[in-house]
């Protein structure tokens, strides 16, 4: 999914595009809180 359009991925994935940008949001959010915590350890 690199580099498509997130209307891309929906029509890949054939489903809504708003749910497309909200899993791809939780997501960043998930590896943003585990890069976190490795810069807070070190």
């Amino acid at each position: 999914i690199e580099g498509m359009s997130y209307e891309e991925i929906a029509t890949t994935m054939e489903c809504p595009i708003g749910t497309v940008r909200s899993r791809i949001f939780r997501a960043r959010e998930a590896i943003d809180e585990k890069l976190k915590h490795l810069v807070d350890g070190q």
